[in-house]
């Protein structure tokens, strides 16, 4: 049977593969340190984005964190469904002859997962992961805008009022229940469109005109006009 098949190693076993590897400054994998590479797991113990460093202190809550922290079983941690968000993502895609080996995989989060180059050469996998590591904030930033211009067009198209947007965030976890993926792999409206679902209706006769200037100001913060309202 077709190895790609039949075995998919579980985040343990990849993380497991990746304990002490370094990405060094030439974007290649070696099992020793040199001056500028970079350990790709920094703590066994704290399961995060390879790439970002996105990390879910959820963890922390589950019943077996402190029996296996700091223990020879520790990284048990890393199956826990609370690192279940981290995506097994192919550094060499099937396509390209990658198998389904832990030295083929990286443990991602959603978003380092879709914006990962797809390539032959596994250098240019490994140079995306250093440059996001030295530019997370400027990339967290980029997301943010990304997913708050999704929620604005969506807002406008659905007729919602903006400045309840607090209101849609407080209200997404009643909304998830609409939704027909598990929470990891929510697509970008998908989300948008749970957090629009708790704003309230606009109704421009009940609305003041201070908080009608400040809706124009907040949806012309991405280029949308509130005049066709």
């Amino acid at each position: 049977m077709d190895n790609n098949k039949r075995y998919s190693p579980s985040r343990k076993q990849i993380a497991e593969y990746w304990i002490g590897k370094y990405i060094s400054n030439d974007f290649k994998i070696i099992d020793f340190y040199e001056e500028g590479a970079e350990l790709v797991i920094t703590d066994p113990g704290e399961p995060e984005c390879l790439a970002c460093g996105m990390f879910n202190e959820k963890i922390y809550d589950n019943p077996n964190y402190d029996r296996l922290l700091n223990t020879e079983n520790c990284m048990r941690i890393w199956n826990f469904p609370e690192v279940r968000y981290l995506q097994k993502a192919h550094i060499k895609s099937k396509m390209l002859g990658g198998e389904n080996i832990p030295s083929n995989y990286f443990l991602l989060c959603k978003e380092c997962h879709q914006e990962s180059p797809d390539f032959a050469d596994e250098r240019y996998f490994y140079a995306y992961i250093r440059y996001v590591r030295k530019n997370k904030y400027k990339i967290m930033a980029r997301r943010d805008r990304r997913i708050m211009q999704a929620i604005y067009e969506m807002a406008y198209q659905m007729n919602k009022n903006i400045l309840t947007i607090d209101k849609g965030f407080d209200q997404f976890p009643f909304a998830v229940k609409k939704m027909g993926l598990h929470i990891t792999n929510f697509s970008l409206y998908t989300y948008a469109a749970g957090i629009v679902y708790g704003m309230d209706e606009l109704d421009l006769k009940q609305l003041s005109k201070e908080d009608y200037e400040k809706m124009k100001s907040e949806f012309s913060k991405y280029d949308i006009s509130i005049d066709d309202f």
